[in-house]
């Protein structure tokens, strides 16, 4: 596994914190719900590679976290 495909707690807390998001509106972008986003955060359950990837991809395209659903 990459590095790019990986992520930790804190990042993950970091990269949503940067974005300005709740933890539900983290959740909501990234299709998981909001005790998940903050049992990954805690690291209390795993931040898995689609996870990781789909938070990384918000850190670089921020307006995807804010497109509604069509």
């Amino acid at each position: 596994m990459t590095s790019e495909a990986t992520m930790q707690p804190d990042e993950l807390k970091e990269l949503r914190k940067a974005l300005g998001l709740s933890q539900q509106e983290f959740a909501d972008a990234l299709g998981v719900s909001r005790v998940l986003v903050g049992q990954m955060e805690r690291g209390q359950a795993p931040i898995e590679r689609r996870t990781a990837l789909a938070a990384r991809y918000l850190a670089e395209h921020p307006d995807a976290a804010l497109a509604d659903d069509r």
